[in-house]
């Protein structure tokens, strides 16, 4: 676990926190006048700050406490497990550390930042753990001015350099704030906060990504292209506030889909919002994003004759989904559907399957599941377009999904490659005198 980032880092070694002891982080004894007890502690002191071996130098730390607990350097003491915990890279004997430390100096600037940050980082959603980030959160920002006095810039550092570690500094301690407000469920405390954040530093992508995920928490359905304006942001961001790159293209993915799921797969439209995303903390007053059925009802016409497939498939998903949808669905269920058109996206088994899952509306979300009696030959890859003509059996509404039973001659676009599918087992034929049912196109 790397608990120390790179920028409080360069703050120890600019001497902005009291200087560590050797390699370990032990603080030498500045207090005024201190003593020590006798010639037996002082070496034991020595001893430590010798010993290279970050284990071994915190049972000697242990020992210290135990045989000296109310030395004259004990507050020392305490700043030298931070330095040491660190260093082994050890969270939990880190953070409690830091809680010790701050038992005996609540404005120490290097515990407040480990138990701000590790707030977050181990998800302390315990009311202790909670209570506690937020006072180490206030106590960071109330002691920024101090620690970051023009006065006290290390030589070497520019202003600019000077000012954005407390700029990066205070958007932590802000970061913090906010996400134990989301926690706690105010999630519209938690939007303002974070709304504080980016103007501060409107170029931090994590605090985009946490203010679309509690204006989402919200559950106002009013605001669904407000809160996509920040996905799209937070995951197409670049510079010293971007993501890393694993979790940029997770976010952009994630904007992707929610846009697609919402609004249909228009590339040009998602296009033109992360443009206009990436150049604007906030979206306009007016920012609106239509959503699929928007776009149908605007252009029905037009849609049916270009999309008919899809037409029919979104219009049997309205129905279906609607108030009254089981009666609706109780005269669909074994009735032969349409035909539509859908992507595949998975097979079982991978080869020869009997079961296929189609993305419908959009490229990659699935919603269809073609089952047959006997096995297609081979396998398709992802993504290859299927026309499929089947009968309805069962539904789920969230998320939606159909599955349909199809025979295999009502499939086109299949790839017929590799062995043939062994011959199913021949069911016994239908009772007479009972009829198919089907929907009409």
């Amino acid at each position: 676990m790397k608990v120390l980032t790179q920028s409080f880092r360069k703050l120890i070694l600019g001497g902005v926190v009291a200087a560590t002891l050797a390699t370990a982080g032990l603080v030498a004894a500045q207090a005024p006048q201190p003593q020590w007890k006798d010639t037996a502690e002082y070496e034991l002191y020595q001893s430590i700050v010798k010993e290279t071996n970050p284990d071994k130098q915190i049972q000697l730390l242990n020992q210290w406490k135990e045989k000296y607990p109310e030395s004259e350097f004990k507050m020392n003491r305490a700043t030298a497990y931070i330095g040491i915990y660190n260093k082994k890279g050890d969270g939990p004997g880190l953070y409690q550390a830091s809680k010790d430390v701050l038992m005996l100096d609540p404005k120490n600037f290097q515990a407040l930042y480990f138990i701000n940050a590790m707030t977050v980082t181990m998800d302390k959603k315990d009311a202790e753990g909670m209570a506690l980030g937020v006072k180490a959160a206030n106590g960071l920002i109330g002691e920024l001015p101090n620690v970051y006095d023009p006065g006290k810039k290390p030589a070497g550092t520019t202003d600019a350099q000077w000012n954005q570690q407390k700029v990066d500094l205070e958007v932590q301690a802000i970061t913090t704030l906010g996400w134990v407000e989301q926690q706690k469920k105010n999630y519209a405390e938690a939007e303002k906060i974070f709304v504080k954040g980016l103007e501060l530093s409107p170029g931090t992508a994590n605090l985009s990504y946490l203010l679309g995920t509690v204006i989402v928490q919200q559950k106002n359905a009013k605001r669904q292209a407000e809160a996509m304006w920040h996905f799209a942001r937070a995951g197409n961001l670049e510079g010293p506030g971007a993501m890393d790159a694993a979790r940029k293209a997770q976010v952009a993915a994630y904007f992707q889909r929610v846009f697609t799921a919402f609004a249909g797969d228009d590339k040009k439209e998602v296009a033109e919002i992360i443009e206009k995303a990436k150049a604007s903390v906030l979206p306009p007053a007016d920012f609106k994003i239509k959503s699929k059925e928007e776009k149908m009802a605007e252009n029905e016409d037009k849609f049916k004759s270009e999309n008919p497939m899809l037409f029919q498939y979104i219009t049997l998903k309205k129905a279906i989904l609607a108030a009254d949808g089981e009666a609706y669905w109780a005269n669909v269920k074994d009735a032969e559907l349409p035909t539509f058109k859908g992507k595949v996206v998975s097979m079982k088994p991978e080869t020869n399957p009997k079961e296929v899952v189609l993305a419908v509306e959009s490229a990659d979300q699935p919603e269809v599941t073609l089952v047959f009696e006997k096995a297609l030959r081979g396998k398709a890859d992802p993504g290859t377009e299927l026309e499929f003509t089947g009968v309805a059996k069962e539904y789920t509404k969230e998320p939606f999904s159909l599955k349909l039973e199809v025979e295999n001659d009502k499939v086109k676009g299949w790839p017929v490659t590799g062995p043939a599918a062994k011959p199913a087992v021949k069911k016994a034929a239908p009772k007479a005198g009972v009829a198919k049912k089907t929907v009409k196109k």
